[in-house]
Parts: C-alpha cells; structure tokens; sequence
C-alpha cells in the first residue's frame, strides 16, 4: 500500500513500476523508499537519503527539497548536481570501448595475471555467501578500520543476501580459492549500466590478489556486453581516498563530475550548520586522526555550509 506524505513524496510502497531495481533492492535490505523532488530516494546509515539513479542530475526546487526531507523525517539529504553548489565529487565510469590487460595500468597488469591464474572467477551461490561472506566481511572492514551492522551482523547480512538473490538484476560474482570465498562483488543491472555496489576480500587472500582478478573480470564481460554502454565503479569518496581512486583509475575508470550536495533537515541546520561546531569536529579530529566517522561528519559539515543553489543570473559551477 502506497503511504502519502505530503505532495509529492511517498514512502515505501511506491507502485514497483515506478522503482528501479537498485531501489528494489535497497527496499528489500530494509531500506526505506522515497519519491519526491523527481527523483528516488533510500535511507542511509546516519538517517540521510540519497538520490537514484547515481548519475542522475538533479536540481530540485529548495522549498520543495525541504519539504521533502521534514514530511520522510530524515536528517537531511544528498545527491549530485550540475547547477547546485556542493562538494567536487563525481562518478567512477568504464565506457564501452577496447579493454583487455594491454589497456589496463602496467603495475595492475601481473597482479590480474596471478589471480585469474591462482583463483576461480564465477557467480557466488547464496549458501557459499551465507557460510563465507561475514568472514569475508568482517575481515575487509578490520582493515578499513570501520563496521557496517549490514555486512557485520548475522541476521541483517542474511537479509541482504535474502534480497540480492530475489532480484534478477543483481550478481555476486567471486574469486574462490578452491572451495574458500576469497572476495566477491555485489552488481546491479540498471539504465544500460553495471553498477559495482560493494566488494569485499578476504585478508588472508591477498597475496593472491583477487580484488585485482575480480575488477578485471567483471570490467571486461561488461565492457563486451552490447546492452551495457558503462560500469559505475561507485561515487568518488567524500572522505580521503587516494589509494582507492589510484585503484580504479588504473582499471581505466574516468570520473565523470558533478558535484555531491548535502542539505540538512532544517532543525538540524539550525543546531550544527555553523562554525562553532565545524571548529569542535576539527578539534576532535587532531585527538582522533584516524577516526573515520569523525572525518566524514567534518565533511558532511563542510558540504552542508557551501551546498546552495545559485541565485538566478548567478555564474554556476563548471
């Protein structure tokens, strides 16, 4: 059953006609839906919302954006954007085109060789995901230094195993190691393009390098496959990242740019969008260097006080 919150948001229940399948998806993992400002909208960890299609650009109307965040009840939100003010960020894009590992970075080069020869690149069936994906989990957000209760938690990863195995669109493709799941991807189908949702590996596994295996399997069977015109590699972080961006680009992912605005629920801008609390989180920082959370409220912070849309006759961002 549709809810109606105020015109023209609705929450989960959206008609599945007018869904795309990452929003399906996202539903089924229990995120909620939103439609409004002509866009589709999912929950996020922190009580934000973000915009879909990724590389949709959008440029709503501001009453009606702060409409939208107060009648779903959220902390603010965040999409990309041509005309808005915001954050340099951008999306990571493989076009179709040649590829092979003649066309990839020289130092990727043995890497993918060594993995494709050491491990076995197939779709991932949901009882190896169950048995071997929080492992898997677990030990890529050790080494990130980070924990997500989704990929962390027994009965919340069975859920998002649960949904993304009832969704045609989605794929878990893997590397194993004999029977051991050493990495494997989430991909969803959508608009002509591959989106690459999530990958993790195992640290054991590295020395075999099945990241670099699996990047380039998957690239390349897109890139040859004529009813997809790109691979999304996923949004540039708005959090340091220079090794991951390194990564990708030596795959031969482009950013395409735009910029990534944040707008917060009006009470909450009120209490936080102000310089006082940017100076506390920046102090808290220099006692915390290696706190990532604390790096990304600092730039949630930071995108809220730039994010605006430029007055009429105003020189927009190139």
């Amino acid at each position: 059953m549709t809810t109606e919150l105020t015109n023209p948001v609705m929450t989960s229940g959206v008609p599945a006609a007018d869904r795309s399948p990452l929003a399906r998806f996202f539903e089924l993992r229990g995120r909620r839906i939103v439609h409004g400002c002509g866009a589709l909208w999912y929950s996020v960890p922190g009580g934000f919302l973000m915009s879909l299609p990724y590389e949709g650009m959008l440029d709503p109307d501001p009453a009606e954006l702060r409409e939208m965040i107060c009648a779903a009840g959220a902390r603010g939100a965040r999409f990309a954007s041509l005309r808005w003010n915001g954050l340099p960020s951008g999306l990571y894009l493989l076009k179709r085109g040649p590829y092979s590992l003649e066309t990839i970075h020289i130092k990727h080069r043995p890497r993918v060789r060594q993995g494709l020869k050491s491990l076995e690149i197939r779709p991932a069936d949901k009882k190896e995901l169950l048995e071997q994906g929080l492992d898997v989990n677990r030990s890529t957000m050790v080494r990130q230094g980070r924990f997500d209760p989704e990929f962390g938690h027994e009965r919340s990863w069975r859920r998002l195993v649960e949904a993304a195995f009832a969704c045609p669109e989605v794929s878990v493709p893997a590397a194993f190691a004999g029977k051991r799941l050493s990495a494997y991807m989430i991909t969803c189908r959508e608009n002509g393009l591959l989106h690459i949702l999530h990958q993790m590996s195992r640290g054991d596994d590295l020395n075999l390098y099945p990241n670099h295996a699996l990047t380039y399997f998957v690239s390349l069977q897109a890139v040859e496959d004529r009813s997809l015109e790109a691979v999304c590699y996923g949004c540039v972080s708005l959090i340091s990242g220079e090794g991951l961006h390194e990564y990708k680009a030596r795959f031969g992912y482009g950013v395409e740019p735009h910029q990534s605005v944040i707008q917060l629920h009006p009470a909450l801008n009120k209490i936080i969008n102000n310089a006082g609390a940017r100076s506390a989180v920046r102090l808290l920082r220099r006692l915390r260097p290696g706190m990532q959370t604390l790096e990304t409220i600092e730039t949630v912070l930071e995108a809220a006080r730039i994010s605006r849309r430029p007055c009429p006759g105003a020189t927009q961002w190139q």
